[in-house]
């Protein structure tokens, strides 16, 4: 009886976990493409003020320098808000949020904070499209500055009072072939709900 109780146990644990990690996340990407799931606020961007999580898909190239996808990759943040974003506050809290992560390196102590200009390209509806450049210092594979396209798409769901905003992004031209890739990181159906 004793063995009964604990495997029911265990298969409630499961599924109460399984289905809160799957709610945690708002992208769709082949099983080629990397995924980590960060909950906000996080102590390294303490200027990033949200309540939410990020979901990262990252190309099966984006940390090899030689390869086209580096620096390639989708970014989406699932966050409280009460109204849509503008771009100033994206670029700005892209800016805190990139400084902090490029801050443990061993190539510099010191280097120039992020700088993310971004333009609104369009709205629809609740849905908003913006394009930019971000520069930045690459703390992670090269220990130089370079500057990553990007294509960002915000959601803002006034229903449950979140914010949805996509970030496609890749150190390649907007016409390289990469962008085909990272368009095929789709965002889920019912993520407003």
């Amino acid at each position: 009886m004793k063995y009964i109780l604990i495997i029911v146990l265990l298969s409630i644990t499961t599924s109460v976990f399984g289905q809160k990690t799957e709610t945690l996340s708002i992208l769709k990407a082949d099983t080629t493409w990397g995924k980590e799931i960060i909950k906000f606020p996080v102590a390294w961007a303490p200027k990033v003020k949200y309540k939410g999580f990020e979901e990262l898909r990252f190309s099966p190239g984006w940390k090899h320098p030689e390869s086209d996808q580096f620096w390639s990759y989708v970014l989406a943040w699932n966050v409280q808000t009460d109204r849509a974003l503008t771009a100033v506050e994206i670029a700005a809290n892209l800016e805190y949020y990139f400084d902090g992560l490029m801050k443990p390196n061993h190539w510099a102590q010191s280097f120039p904070e992020p700088v993310v200009v971004l333009i609104k390209e369009n709205e629809k509806g609740n849905t908003t499209e913006f394009k930019g450049k971000m520069k930045f210092f690459d703390g992670f594979h090269t220990g130089k500055m370079i500057t990553k396209n990007i294509l960002a798409q915000q959601l803002f769901c006034e229903t449950t009072g979140k914010t949805i905003l996509v970030c496609r992004m890749s150190i390649k031209d907007f016409e390289h072939t990469v962008w085909k890739d990272l368009d095929e990181v789709k965002l889920k159906q019912d993520v407003c709900e």
